[in-house]
């Protein structure tokens, strides 16, 4: 599962680096250079919840190597795209992207089904450290012309060589079945995980942290464009950020252990709200946003990890599937908006504009969580602390 992540999250590597560079390179600017982008997070949103339906039905297993093969799909459909100038094929394979994506996010509770309780944590910890293997191989991927002379179809016969050794891991590996029936998906059902304070917050952070760092991550390419860094050094700057992403998860899960998930979410919101503060004090610094960039990532790990485990353990297991539903139906939300919008906020209000954003939306989730934390403190299920 963490091998699968990586590979996965090396193509988002490679896709958030390139797709805005190569929307311009097919004839769509400014505003309209994110589309093909957003359109991946659209998908993602799309596919989300009815995976989580079929995993229900059949396992997860063909559900995950269906997903694999949209990879490979979107792989090509870009390779041709950059061929041929065709903005559409572009679309149509970021499409195919974020359906893989969107189950590649089910890895990590997969991962929860065949470890032990007390090591729970470590193991979805672990699986989002996979991520550190495309902090390696994903910008190497988008900045070298391995598969074809051209930059950019190298780059998405990159993520269709992704998506095949992907398909290979899936196939050799053993997922387990469930060995009861989950909860239904019905409204009744959702509507109590939604009135559950712990699911909301953690879901809340998970959600608006990937909205914050997709944003970010995309607004800081395009900023430093305009501030005249080349494209090699954009990739650099991308490759620390996913390596701050993913490399604290190798102790995220004692960490987690020791100080609960909670806390662990919490801390990681503030880490994003200072973040933003010092980039919209020095919006013209590459230096600050190089190093913004990397306390980003921190962040993000933290409220990503720390949220979607504290969801997945504020659940009775039958209900896991539906609570995995919401929590990452949330994150694809704000992730599919923090993909639309760089580019129209990064042209009109600039990259303190997007640092403005963060602030405005994550602020309410950091301080409705501090007041829970303060008001009704919990003790830990399972001898772990939540």
């Amino acid at each position: 599962m963490a091998l699968c992540n990586g590979l996965g999250i090396s193509a988002a590597v490679i896709s958030v680096t390139a797709s805005a560079l190569v929307a311009g390179h097919v004839g769509w600017t400014g505003a309209m250079a994110t589309v093909p982008y957003g359109l991946q997070f659209l998908a993602l949103l799309l596919a989300t919840y009815p995976s989580a339906r079929l995993m229900s039905r059949h396992g997860r297993k063909p559900v995950f190597l269906a997903a694999a093969t949209c990879g490979m799909i979107g792989g090509l459909l870009g390779y041709f795209a950059v061929l041929r100038s065709d903005p559409i094929l572009l679309c149509l394979a970021h499409l195919a992207l974020g359906v893989m994506l969107a189950n590649a996010n089910f890895y990590r509770f997969a991962a929860l089904e065949v470890a032990r309780p007390e090591r729970s944590a470590s193991a979805m910890s672990l699986v989002v450290f996979g991520g550190t293997f495309a902090a390696i191989i994903g910008p190497v991927l988008s900045r070298q012309a391995i598969f074809s002379a051209d930059l950019f179809a190298s780059a998405y016969l990159s993520i269709l060589a992704l998506g095949a050794v992907t398909f290979c891991l899936l196939v050799s590996t053993r997922l387990p079945v469930f060995a009861r029936a989950p909860a239904g998906f019905g409204r009744r059902e959702l509507a109590e995980l939604l009135r559950q304070p712990r699911i909301l917050i953690g879901a809340g952070f998970a959600a608006i942290g990937y909205g914050a760092m997709n944003l970010l991550m995309i607004a800081s390419s395009l900023t430093m464009e305009q501030l005249g860094c080349l494209y090699e050094d954009i990739s650099v700057a991308i490759q620390w950020h996913v390596l701050a992403m993913f490399l604290p998860s190798l102790v995220m899960g004692r960490i987690i252990a020791q100080v609960g998930a909670f806390s662990v979410a919490l801390a990681g919101g503030v880490i994003l709200l200072a973040t933003s503060a010092i980039a919209f004090l020095n919006p013209m610094s590459v230096s600050v946003l190089q190093v913004c960039l990397i306390t980003l990532g921190l962040g993000w790990n933290m409220t990503y990890v720390g949220g979607s485990y504290l969801v997945a353990k504020s659940v009775a297991p039958g209900h896991s599937l539906p609570a995995q539903a919401v929590n990452d139906l949330a994150i694809g939300v704000f992730a599919m908006i923090g993909a639309f919008l760089p580019g129209v906020i990064v042209t009109r209000y600039g990259w303190a504009g997007a640092n403005l954003l963060v602030i405005a939306a994550l602020l309410p989730v950091v301080l409705m969580a501090a007041l829970h934390k303060l008001r009704a403190p919990q003790p830990a299920p399972q001898g772990v602390k939540d």
